[in-house]
């Protein structure tokens, strides 16, 4: 094993102060292991491990910031969120740690600074001045005095020994050897397939498998329909009136038809394609073949020919055509342009009301909503994600695709019989959306 010297650590607590040099350090290392891929595919360790070197640069307390706190401050929650029935702060703590152990044990350069997290906080450590002796070098005094014993008190080779014991062959010494040998393989073997197994049995219970399980259990692709519109669209109507279009198209008035010409130049929302791209991806690691379809290309017909992922929700013409008279679906006032997602049950409120400003404010909050319903017009289960802003269609996005949020999804997705819709919150900090934050769950 490697030994490591330790000449000074130092961690994020009041005590400690840090000159410019260090904390430039600090912040570089810091700014590597965002940009390395094993981290920076999570948005949500992103966001988490800056806060934490802020908050121990800054001086913090000794224990570290509080969970409640990080949950309030970083993920968007309420002031009285229960830890225990949302733990994002300790699922996203943990994987930090993981991807930190990963970044250190693949990274080839020398670190002028180590940055860890104590186990069971949220302290961060920065420790200065490592050096890693080399296993040869420990090594190699021991494997020395065990040759020189060895050479005085043994036989120098399989032959001797056989003579020193009669009727045993150097073959017959080299028998139990290989025996171990191959006993080490099949455990090693079946340690691994084990391991396999069982990931392949949680993956199998979790319930973001079971969200999906109705459109994987069929044997046609899935069709991932995302908004499309041409550039015509964004100088005419669309641009002028736009919300008594989508009005129109959310009370029926106006029904989604083929685009008749198909030589304009598709343009697609870049978080409806990036969701898409990311729905896709989890198709293709659980062995499902999909296709992908732009809505104004889409009649009802092609959504008889297996499951449907609907991407996008104003934007998505199908999502608000199929979707518009069920419980919970996105409304927009064509004079006030107010967007909102209503409650047929309480259809007076506008409690999940997009502010508005979710391009400009530094801090606000976006709503989204998923459903999975098995629509009986075309026979075929549909699974739609779409948000009052880019931000919730983002978060929706995660919530379906990301093993880490699975914990978060309600039992309900648990029956594949059932429809299910999900209400959503994620809150906007500086530009970016954070967790998805679960509002409302029904079933039918």
């Amino acid at each position: 094993m490697s030994q490591i010297d330790q000449s000074r650590v130092k961690e994020g607590s009041a005590e400690n102060s840090w000159n410019a040099s260090q904390r430039a350090t600090i912040w570089a290392e810091a700014d590597r292991i965002l940009a390395d891929p094993s981290f920076k595919k999570s948005r949500r360790c992103v966001v988490l491990f800056r806060r934490l070197v802020e908050h121990a640069l800054e001086g913090g307390d000794e224990g570290g910031i509080k969970e409640r706190t990080l949950g309030i401050e970083v993920f968007g929650r309420e002031a009285d969120y229960d830890t225990n029935t949302d733990p994002i702060v300790r699922m996203t703590a943990n994987e930090i740690r993981k991807r930190l152990a990963q970044y250190y044990q693949s990274s080839s350069r020398h670190h002028e600074v180590h940055i860890g997290l104590v186990p069971g906080s949220y302290l961060p450590v920065f420790s200065f001045g490592l050096r890693v002796v080399s296993t040869e070098a420990l090594e190699m005094p021991a494997e020395t005095e065990i040759a020189q014993n060895a050479t005085a008190t043994q036989p120098a080779s399989g032959e001797r020994e056989a003579d020193a014991h009669p009727g045993v062959t150097a073959k017959t010494l080299r028998r139990p050897r290989l025996l171990i040998a191959l006993l080490m393989v099949v455990i090693v073997a079946a340690i691994a397939v084990g391991s396999r197994w069982t990931k392949w049995i949680n993956e199998m219970r979790s319930n973001q498998y079971l969200l999906w399980a109705p459109l994987l259990e069929t044997r046609n692709p899935v069709t991932i329909c995302v908004a499309d519109m041409s550039i015509s669209d964004l100088s005419g109507p669309l641009n002028n009136d736009w919300a008594s279009m989508l009005s129109d198209e959310i009370s029926g008035k106006k029904q989604p038809t083929q685009t008749a010409d198909d030589s304009s130049m598709p343009l697609t929302p870049f978080v409806d394609a990036e969701v898409s791209t990311r729905v896709a991806g989890w198709f293709r690691t659980h062995g499902k073949p999909f296709r992908l379809v732009r809505d104004s290309r889409t009649s009802l017909e092609d959504f008889r020919q297996g499951p449907v992922v609907l991407v996008g929700a104003f934007d998505n013409t199908w999502n608000l055509a199929l979707f518009s008279k069920l419980r919970f679906h996105v409304q927009i006032d064509p004079v006030s342009k107010d967007e909102w997602i209503e409650d047929l049950q309480n259809p007076a409120s506008r409690e999940w009301k997009g502010s508005g400003k979710l391009l400009y404010s530094d801090s606000s909050v976006d709503y989204a909503i998923i459903t999975r319903i098995f629509n009986k017009d075309t026979g075929t289960w549909f699974v739609a994600a779409g948000g009052l802003g880019m931000h919730a269609t983002e978060a929706a996005g995660d919530l379906l695709t990301d093993p880490d949020l699975s914990q978060t999804l309600p039992a309900a997705v648990r029956s594949g019989n059932q429809n299910v819709q999900i209400v959503l919150k994620t809150t906007v900090i500086g530009g970016q959306a954070g967790a998805p934050q679960i509002l409302a769950v029904y079933t039918w």
